[in-house]
């Protein structure tokens, strides 16, 4: 249930504000393991039941958001597609379809300019796009055969879109060379206890803003 799920991970928290009130300069490798598999493990399970009892694994990820603090990410980061969550009846289809195929796969952050990009997979998918005059912005990473980094970003400190009393780590595409769909995107992260992020991608339609999916982020 939602509520146990949260108590878990707050538990799982505690941990770490412990070692900051013994000011413990750093966790043990084995606390700092345990912290991040466990927000990992509560974000999968949530993804695991959203199949069967579509209603609680969303609550879940929501209440998992708002534990997070606004992390400060830096570098490349893996990604993983959590669940859709438009509110749409089609939401297990498009699920079923993103498990088949999904070159959407990290981003990367500069911390010192509020700035990144997202990581595709190089294939037939970017290639046509690319052919199509869009996305403009590619860049072909050395360190990661294969990648294509595009839909350049922005980010800052903001309230939260669904949460207004938090503070989150929002991602901005209005600014060209993206596309207008991803224009109208505006992501959000949090970081869980252990550094695992949850994040939130929004779309902007002709009055407000509505949620289309969660989303995972790891250090690579």
């Amino acid at each position: 249930m939602p509520g146990e799920v949260e108590a878990y991970v707050i538990e799982a928290g505690d941990l770490l504000r412990q070692a900051e009130s013994l000011k413990i300069d750093s966790l043990t490798e084995a606390q700092s393991r345990y912290l991040h598999e466990t927000a990992m493990r509560e974000v999968r399970f949530a993804h695991a039941r959203l199949e069967q009892d579509r209603r609680n694994a969303l609550e879940i990820l929501s209440r998992l958001f708002r534990l997070g603090t606004p992390p400060r990410p830096d570098g490349p980061y893996e990604g993983e597609m959590v669940g859709l969550s438009t509110g749409l009846l089609s939401d297990p289809f498009f699920e079923w379809l993103t498990r088949l195929y999904l070159p959407w796969q990290g981003k990367t952050f500069d911390a010192r300019t509020s700035s990144g990009d997202n990581i595709f997979a190089d294939n037939a998918w970017s290639k046509a796009t690319g052919k199509l005059g869009w996305p403009e912005y590619r860049i072909y990473d050395e360190d990661r055969p294969g990648t294509v980094r595009v839909f350049p970003f922005r980010t800052e400190i903001a309230p939260g879109i669904e949460d207004e009393d938090v503070q989150v780590l929002r991602i901005s595409y209005g600014d060209s060379p993206n596309p207008l769909p991803v224009r109208r995107m505006v992501d959000e992260v949090m970081e869980l206890p252990g550094g695992y992020i949850l994040g939130k991608a929004h779309m902007r339609g002709l009055r407000e803003f509505r949620r289309v999916c969660f989303f995972g982020l790891t250090n690579a």
